[in-house]
């Protein structure tokens, strides 16, 4: 998933003394894809528990402060969401594959996939407007677990100078979730009506791909903005050559 990329950026870029369990890849590497199929998968794991010394935040559970996801009004679906404390646990077991990066002379990017076997996503949420045949109006505690998580991520930078050192900007941001499974879990979806509410949460579960399909783009969005300014903070702070070996 996005995140198991945010946690990669984070474990290369946050420090300019890495442990030395901590491997690198060579740009020069012709199988610089499969390297980083094997070091980024290997630092994730390393690095779980967040490291002060390399300023790493624990990356399971991965927490994040808030996401507005505005109002999507695709298919059955015309919500207003909003999280806020959201803990994503499950990231750090993705399995990445089928890299294909290219950092030398002007080229600066990297396509891949991931596989996750399972992530939960824990938060405190506000929901308004219509959901399936449902008026909306609700707020409160949700668990959602999607399972079987297939991810493509397709990642565009370009370089900039400064202070005579050349750094990387991120550009582009694409990237594509597709969940085999999804069940949601959201306490209080019709404000002050437990029985409906449950009623609700079936429902959705009875149709979860679909709702996920009409609510899921948005999410990626939002998230891919977050990542993108986040990521290119921490870029801004280490040269290029520092990020790899020669």
């Amino acid at each position: 998933m996005i995140f198991a990329f945010l946690a990669v950026l984070l474990v290369f870029v946050s420090s300019k003394s890495l442990p030395p369990d901590i491997k690198k890849c060579s740009k020069s590497d012709p199988n610089l894809g499969k390297c980083l199929d094997t070091t980024v998968v290997d630092a994730v794991h390393k690095l779980s528990a967040g490291s002060k010394d390399l300023g790493v935040v624990p990356l399971e559970p991965l927490f994040i402060e808030k996401v507005d996801l505005g109002n999507p009004s695709d298919g059955s679906v015309s919500i207003h969401q909003e999280y806020e404390n959201l803990r994503f646990y499950g990231i750090t077991n993705a399995t990445l594959f089928d890299s294909d990066a290219d950092f030398t002379g002007d080229n600066c990017r990297w396509k891949f996939k991931t596989i996750t076997g399972a992530v939960t996503m824990e938060a405190d949420y506000k929901m308004t407007g219509k959901l399936l045949v449902f008026p909306i109006n609700g707020h409160g505690k949700c668990k959602n677990v999607l399972y079987e998580v297939f991810s493509e991520y397709d990642v565009k930078c370009e370089r900039f100078t400064k202070k005579n050192k050349k750094y990387l900007r991120i550009t582009d941001f694409g990237f594509k979730v597709k969940p085999k499974r999804v069940v949601f879990g959201f306490d209080n979806i019709i404000d002050g009506n437990e029985q409906l509410s449950k009623e609700v949460v079936k429902t959705l579960n009875e149709n979860a791909l679909s709702v996920y399909a009409d609510v899921g783009k948005a999410f990626d969005e939002v998230i891919a903005k977050i990542w993108k300014q986040t990521i290119n903070q921490v870029f801004s702070r280490v040269p290029e050559d520092e990020l790899f070996l020669p």
